[in-house]
């Protein structure tokens, strides 16, 4: 961000998956964030609330949408941590 935007106060719902659920001990919890923010600056946030995640591996997705650590977040419902999976 470049210091310029202007600034609001959301409530998010935040759901962790997998490994990320048993970490954290919750399915789902509600957060107060400042948007516009970049994925890692919400990322941080979460991060400073579940420190248990510093060591875990993961993705997010806001409103269903997989994101870049760069991407740039003007508004948000839900934000999925997603952990490593694979297919068959």
């Amino acid at each position: 961000m470049t210091g310029r935007e202007a600034t609001m106060s959301i409530t998010v719902e935040v759901r962790y998956f997998g490994p990320l659920l048993d970490e954290t001990g919750v399915a789902h919890e509600t957060i107060e964030l400042e948007l516009p923010a970049r994925v890692h600056e919400i990322d941080s946030r979460i991060r400073t609330l579940r420190t248990g995640l510093a060591a875990c591996t993961y993705r997010l997705a806001v409103d269903e949408s997989l994101k870049e650590a760069d991407d740039l977040v003007t508004e948000a419902r839900e934000i999925a941590l997603l952990p490593p999976f694979s297919g068959g």
